[in-house]
């Protein structure tokens, strides 16, 4: 064999190895690892075949979570009581488990991951309910508070993954999440380009790494999905015990959809108050009038917030919509028992309903 050929071959040789290893995807499994969580996760231990862990269901306070929003259902991002438990050794069904609106896995950080879609009704020319993303109810994070007040992603956390960083995610290789039925989710290629495994993915956007282990992998663009179904069996894997906010009658506020752009989200202890606040721009509403009559605003700036049942400034709707020709909201503006050192007068507010008595459409109570 000549030099030339034996050189050629070490080439070849060379490239083949490097390639090799470039492609190669040796997935990091530690559930029951704490290095593998944030520190929003506590009580974590393994027994009994299931990870368990629980976490107040808040990000990284310094996650810009809400901002960026247009269409918001005046929710609030407030603590919660999770308690997970994930399968250790999950295993691939007979057949995938197409996916439902409403929670379907967890991240790293304890915050739940919600199914793309919203609770609105399905379309029937698609068969499919309207997506949080392409609606504009998702932050720059990926993620909103649900009717519950309850903080939860419906795409890739994409706040959560850049703060993990390119050592824990593309390096290290380790676990963003776990889905419901047991099975990792990883962001491989999200920092380095090496890593991505589009083309690899099966309909379910999983794989096996080099070991034969499945994972799930977001897409690193847009419109950065998790998982389009469940190769494992869906189990219960979360629980969660927490108070609701009240309005001024004590009944449950659950807020109307609108247009209301979040500019930026604060939320800030008083005591025994939390208070939260958003600021934004009101678009394209028709607001009920003392007076009686309705008035269609283009883009109004102003602030929605809530610290108690008698501190608070929302929209509700207003019984009589008809009368203009679609709906009107009115807003409802309590600051009879805010708490000490809640600056009020700093907040640029809308301009309140103070008519007749109105009474409200839904779960939010009656006005007086």
């Amino acid at each position: 064999m000549t030099r030339l050929m034996l050189f050629g071959l070490a080439v070849f040789a060379l490239v083949f190895s490097f390639s090799s290893n470039a492609n190669a995807h040796e997935i990091k499994s530690c559930k029951c690892e704490d290095s593998c969580y944030t520190k929003e996760v506590s009580k974590l231990s393994c027994s009994g075949g299931k990870a368990r862990f629980s976490s107040k269901g808040l990000p990284n306070p310094k996650d810009p979570i809400m901002r960026g929003i247009i269409g918001t259902n005046q929710q609030f991002p407030t603590v919660h009581n999770y308690d997970f438990e994930i399968l250790l050794k999950p295993k691939i069904a007979s057949s995938p488990t197409p996916t439902e609106a409403g929670p379907m896995g967890v991240a790293v950080n304890g915050i739940p991951i919600f199914d793309p879609s919203t609770q609105g009704p399905i379309n029937r020319k698609t068969g499919k309910r309207p997506s949080a993303f392409e609606e504009g109810e998702l932050d720059v994070c990926g993620g909103h508070a649900g009717r519950g007040d309850d903080y939860h992603y419906h795409i890739a956390p994409k706040c959560l993954i850049d703060d993990l960083g390119a050592k824990w995610v593309d390096v290290d290789k380790k676990p963003i999440g776990y889905a419901m039925d047991g099975f990792p989710i990883f962001a491989l290629g999200w920092f380095d380009k090496n890593n991505v495994v589009e083309r690899q993915l099966d309909r379910c956007r999983g794989m096996k790494d080099d070991k034969g282990n499945y994972f799930y992998n977001v897409k690193t663009t847009s419109s950065w999905d998790v998982l389009n179904c469940l190769v494992g069996k869906p189990q219960r894997f979360a629980r969660d015990r927490w108070q609701h906010r009240v309005d001024r009658t004590g009944k449950e506020i659950t807020g109307i959809p609108m247009r209301f752009a979040i500019k930026d989200s604060t939320r800030q202890s008083y005591g025994r108050d939390v208070c939260h606040v958003m600021t934004g721009m009101l678009q394209g509403e028709q607001l009920l009038l003392t007076s009686g009559k309705a008035r269609r605003v283009k883009a109004e700036e102003g602030s929605l917030f809530y610290c108690n049942k008698a501190c608070y400034g929302l929209f509700f709707e207003a019984d009589k919509s008809r009368k203009f020709g679609g709906r009107a909201i009115y807003y409802d503006y309590i600051v009879n028992g805010c708490p000490s050192g809640f600056d009020i007068s700093g907040l640029k507010t809308f301009t309140p309903y103070e008519g007749p008595a109105q009474t409200r459409k839904g779960p939010a109570g009656t006005r007086k």
